[in-house]
């Protein structure tokens, strides 16, 4: 069998060629199966190509997946299931290709698609598994460049959007910058606008092998540490981390902060808030992780109103992403000069 439509989630596996399935399959995280799609009328049946093209999938289209958790406040959430046998039916958890059996569903986002498990994905005799295209994962970090940490209090608050357009002004300055996706999960979107917008190599957690990052804390910070090594190769001047999702929530972006070895390269942060009452709690919430936040965006600061609050009653300097962000320019150079400004 020929694949025709390849989900982004197996980008770093090369299935051009004709594929082999098996009968036998041992649930595991990041193993590949390959599944049929069923009925797609009324379901959420978006698919993300391996070219980061979105379109569709439609009824009777079949494809590799991916086995993995999602813990998705708005969207959806699932899990591996314990046994698996071709006929078994699973739920689309994610464009990208995620597949499991959902536990939870955002009522606004719709009802996931459902596929059939053909069996698994055979490659010379052996299955697939996206960790054996990963690259090196890492205990520790033992040198970096400057990272600057952009993270937010929930999911869709603004953290790519000012990734961005730190990237614009960087690259118009003549640095080499890359940039990290460190937590969430697998979804090319991000990383390509922060490429649209001028970071030269952008890697993410896919990369290393995780399809998601809710499926641990020392798998995160292992795949954490390996990323942001591999990007040192570039010997870059600055990193751009984005933390996908939430602070707090399953993803694990608490123990990667503070993990030892990445907290002591972390130059800056920057959180994208909703609103007033979810500033205040980053600002405890970091606090509680030993940090400071530098900044606050995202749309508690799309109006004089907020950033006055902001600035006045949290002492945190504000400012909204939509425009230009000179305050935010103008910290991040006063805390890299002599660095790598």
């Amino acid at each position: 069998m020929k694949l025709i439509k390849i989900p982004s989630i197996v980008k770093n596996i090369p299935l051009s060629g004709t594929i082999e399935t098996g009968s036998s399959i041992v649930p595991k995280e990041g193993l590949v199966i390959l599944v049929e799609a069923l009925e797609d009328a009324g379901k959420n049946n978006v698919l993300e190509f391996s070219t980061g093209r979105l379109g569709k999938l439609v009824k009777g289209d079949v494809i590799p997946a991916v086995l993995e958790k999602r813990r998705a406040l708005k969207e959806f959430a699932g899990d591996i299931p314990h046994a698996l046998v071709p006929g078994d039916e699973l739920d689309w958890l994610c464009e990208s290709g995620i597949v499991g059996e959902i536990v939870g569903v955002n009522e606004r986002w719709g009802t996931p698609m459902k596929v059939k498990v053909l069996g698994s994905l055979l490659l010379d005799g052996k299955t697939l598994n996206i960790k054996h295209s990963a690259i090196p994962w890492q205990d520790d970090l033992e040198n970096s460049a400057p990272i600057v940490a952009v993270l937010a209090t929930c999911m869709d608050s603004g953290k790519t959007t000012l990734i961005c357009k730190l990237a614009e002004y960087f690259k118009n300055n003549g640095l080499h910058v890359v940039g990290a996706k460190l937590t969430g999960v697998a979804f090319m979107q991000d990383p390509l606008k922060m490429k649209d917008n001028g970071l030269d190599t952008v890697m993410d957690f896919v990369d290393a092998g995780l399809p998601s990052t809710c499926g641990g804390p020392t798998d995160s910070i292992k795949a954490a540490c390996g990323i942001i090594t591999e990007l040192n190769k570039g010997k870059p001047d600055l990193i751009l981390a984005e933390f996908g999702d939430g602070i707090m929530g399953e993803y694990n972006v608490a123990p990667i902060i503070t993990h030892p070895s990445i907290k002591k390269y972390i130059a800056m942060t920057i959180v994208a808030a909703n609103d007033l009452m979810a500033a205040w709690g980053a600002k405890k919430k970091m606090e509680d992780l030993g940090y400071a936040i530098d900044m606050l965006t995202g749309p508690v600061a799309n109006s004089h109103v907020g950033v006055e609050y902001v600035e006045h009653n949290f002492g945190i300097p504000s400012e909204s992403n939509q425009h230009a962000i000179p305050k935010t320019i103008a910290m991040l150079e006063k805390k890299l000069k002599g660095v790598c400004l």
